[in-house]
This record gives structure tokens, sequence and C-alpha cells, in this order.
């Protein structure tokens, strides 16, 4: 058996016959023709979020700049100076888990725009807030450490006067969406972009466009 059909194996067992097939199907469509099709889903931000059941030494914090940039010094975070100093200059926050003083886990939030990925940024208005980069060291995994530091900063939010959480998942990444359920974010729509002989065709269902969320490119 090769892995593409041990791979579709696992996800029928996982997640069901239709969602592997429609995965299978939007992978193929974005690696051979460059289509990104992107699932957006929202949550109100949670008033009082679940017990993150943290283990003892372990604690979620607003990362300063000096524990960001600390934190640039393992390599195994992925993070850099440039990226840090950046991002907190455009006024995005960012939240972690630490394991007594080693940041092990982390994601940015931003109440304007940030980057992703092919030269584009995705942009959101208020009252949503929107998270990026978020990574988990590999040895952490599996603790729902992403859930945990979602909901934590919540409270973060609510204070400044933002009450949604938006975002999107990849539709082929069958993982995500199940985790995305998880956190009780529903589906409002589709947006995504489309690679076509050098030019970046853009697109959003109308749902999604009256939140403001977009895909676009900085001039």
């Amino acid at each position: 058996m090769n892995a593409s059909k041990g791979k579709f194996r696992a996800d029928v067992e996982r997640f069901g016959l239709l969602p592997a097939i429609r995965g299978r199907f939007m992978h193929r469509l974005q690696k051979r023709f460059g289509v990104h099709v992107c699932r957006v889903k929202t949550r109100p931000l949670a008033h009082a979020p679940p017990d993150p059941n943290l283990p003892p030494g372990m604690r979620l914090c607003v990362l300063d700049k000096e524990v960001l940039l600390s934190a640039c010094e393992d390599t195994a975070l992925s993070l850099s100076g440039e990226f840090v100093e950046e991002a907190l200059e455009r006024g995005d926050v960012s939240f972690g888990a630490l394991d007594g003083d080693r940041v092990v886990a982390y994601v940015w939030r931003t109440l304007t725009a940030a980057p992703h990925t092919d030269g584009l940024w995705v942009r959101v208005d208020r009252p949503y807030r929107y998270g990026y980069k978020g990574f988990v060291l590999p040895e952490y995994r599996g603790r729902r450490l992403d859930q945990a530091l979602s909901f934590f900063s919540d409270a973060y939010f609510l204070e400044r006067g933002y009450t949604q959480d938006i975002g999107f998942v990849d539709t082929h990444n069958l993982a995500s969406v199940a985790a995305e359920k998880r956190k009780g974010n529903v589906l409002i729509g589709y947006a995504g972009y489309v690679n076509w002989f050098g030019r970046c065709l853009l697109f959003r269902t109308p749902a999604v466009k009256r939140t403001g969320f977009e895909f676009y490119t900085p001039s």
C-alpha cells in the first residue's frame, strides 16, 4: 500500500468516507491547479472559558517583547527577531504556554491584518479578532494547548470591545476542521485564491464578505 492510499484509509477511519473523499479532492485541486479553498469560521469570545487543565508547572500568559525575543533563541520555536519586531509594531499580541520559564506553545492575534502565504495577507474588521502563526513544540502536542490559548486570549479582547473570533482552515485539512468544531466554531462561508498564470485571483462568499474578512495583496 502506498503512502497516499494509506493516508486516505486513515482519514476514512478517523473522519468518515465522505469527508475523506472531499479532503482528497480539494487537496488535489490545490496541488494541481493552484486553487486554495478555505473554510471561514467564527465563534463568540467566551466570557467563561473552560478550565485548560494544565499540568503542574505550566501556565498561560501574554508574551511580552523580552520573553518573545528570548524565545527566538530557541530554534525549535520557529520565531525570528524580525518577525517579532514587525508583529509588535503592528499592534499584534502573542499568547503563550510556558513550562517553567520555557515557551512551549504560542499563537498570535491581530485586530487589523497579518501575513499569510504566497505574498498574501489577511484583513479583518471590528468586532473580530484573527489568530495566526500558532505553534506547539512536538513533545507538547496532543494536550490541546492551542485550544487552551485560544480561550485564554478571549478575556483580553473582550475587555477591549472585540466579541468575535474569526479564522479559516484549508478544506482538505480534516484534522484542523475537526479541531475547530471542538472549539465551537461555526462555518459561515468560504474564501480563497487561485494562482493562475502568474496572477492571484481572490474570492469570498457573501457571508464572509459581510464580516470584512478577506485575503488581499499589499500594494
